[in-house]
């Protein structure tokens, strides 16, 4: 926008391709299992989830049906899709009212407007969680202040030298780590205790550490790489686990499984060269 170049509709294609062949390929192979090994009133409610997380709007019907953790949420093989849907919603509204402002004001007072926004969906958050917990944890609004503090990190980065970008990697993987101690599946989410992972990764990202011991080693920079495909398929390993009453460890077994087929699809795209047509049709 400050260059005067940005397009609404090369954005939207740009997300597209990023998130919804693969996303199309976990459906389908859903489906196709589902055909097989599903009860039919199993399978209607399967294509009914299909039909929203591909239309994004999933986070609703969860929101409608029933809460993340009750027993009934280890039947829906989408149910994670719920994140990606407030995803590309805000991909979505974001913009839009960006360049909107824009006919309006300058571009810093856009950038403080953002910072503003951030807050308030923060406190929104923080008081909606305990008043109305559903609609705070599938919804974008309560959500939104989560994304927007990496717009907020890329317009106001900080200027700090080699010993203090230390202190604020590493003071933003403690964070993240207290998180893990502290925060249980019983801990009202998001709330205000989310401020601790999601300002850990804000300081993380702040630091920008290109020789980053954390964040630069090469089995992290895989598992980030690797990331998209193990956020779509690790649930529905999780649901065949408590569906066919198997043992945990298939879950790893599932993920690293996938991988490999990820890496075989993308070998025979290449050889119908179809890899240049479609570059992210399968995310490992």
């Amino acid at each position: 926008m400050q260059a005067d170049n940005f397009s609404i509709w090369k954005f939207y294609i740009a997300r597209a391709n990023r998130i919804i062949p693969a996303l199309a390929v976990l459906c389908l192979a859903l489906l196709i299992f589902g055909w097989f090994y599903l009860s039919p009133l199993e399978y209607r409610a399967l294509g009914k989830h299909i039909a929203a997380s591909t239309g994004f709007l999933s986070n609703f019907i969860y929101w409608m049906e029933a809460g993340y953790f009750d027993a009934a949420s280890h039947e829906k093989w989408l149910l994670h899709t719920w994140s990606l849907s407030v995803e590309w919603q805000f991909y979505v509204i974001y913009p839009l009212i960006l360049v909107s402002l824009q006919n309006f004001v300058s571009m810093e007072t856009i950038k403080k407007y953002i910072v503003i926004g951030a807050v308030i969906s923060f406190i929104l958050s923080a008081i909606s969680t305990y008043q109305w917990p559903n609609q705070a944890y599938y919804l974008l609004p309560t959500r939104a202040w989560e994304m927007m503090l990496g717009g907020v990190a890329f317009l106001y980065p900080l200027s700090l030298k080699e010993q203090s970008k230390k202190y604020f990697e590493w003071g933003g993987l403690l964070l993240i780590v207290v998180s893990y101690a502290f925060i249980s599946k019983g801990t009202p989410w998001p709330g205000y205790l989310a401020i601790f992972p999601v300002f850990g990764a804000f300081l993380i990202i702040q630091a920008d550490r290109e020789n980053s011991l954390i964040t630069s080693n090469v089995v992290f920079q895989k598992i980030g790489k690797w990331s998209y495909s193990i956020y779509l398929w690790h649930w529905p390993f999780v649901v065949a686990i408590y569906y066919f009453s198997l043992n945990s460890i298939f879950i790893y077994i599932g993920i690293f499984y996938q991988y490999y087929l990820d890496l075989l699809a993308i070998s025979i795209l290449k050889r119908l060269n179809l890899r240049k047509s479609f570059p992210n049709f399968l995310v490992i």
